[in-house]
């Protein structure tokens, strides 16, 4: 009877398994397109992203030289840059992430419907576990203090 809830939790498991590979496919073929896309883009949105990143650059620069507060300028990402020099560490990230979100989402789903079937745990329950714990306890010093005097 045992067999039938152990095949069961398996069958769950290799489910979330199946669709966590299916994700992380998912995520580094999106990064290689959005990548390939990036680097593929025309010769005028390159000159146009690169552009923007040098005058940012330029205006933090000159901020910071003359001491100046700089917090209102606002960087320009530049994509290509981006996925050329920081590809694999960026796609490393994304995937930590997800893993860890994913693990714990796996480990709070398989914990309550894979896990005890008796419902919650109420303090009630705590205090009586407790005290039988004590009162066992207890009983089992009695005889030894008796015999001692």
């Amino acid at each position: 009877m045992s067999q039938r809830p152990q095949k069961s939790k398996r069958w769950i498991i290799a489910l979330w398994g199946f669709v966590y590979v299916l994700l992380m496919v998912g995520i580094v073929y999106k990064m290689m397109d959005s990548r390939s896309q990036i680097l593929h883009a025309s010769d005028q949105q390159r000159e146009t992203q690169q552009a923007g990143w040098d005058d940012w650059t330029k205006h933090r620069e000159q901020a910071s030289t003359t001491n100046q507060s700089a917090s209102n300028l606002r960087g320009t990402l530049n994509p290509q840059r981006l996925l050329e020099d920081h590809f694999g560490i960026c796609l490393a990230a994304i995937l930590l992430f997800t893993t860890l979100i994913y693990g714990v989402t796996m480990y709070l789903f398989c914990g309550a419907i894979l896990g005890s079937s008796q419902g919650p745990v109420t303090l009630a329950d705590e205090l009586r576990a407790a005290q039988d714990t004590q009162t066992g306890h207890s009983d089992d010093d009695a005889p030894q203090q008796q015999g001692a005097l």
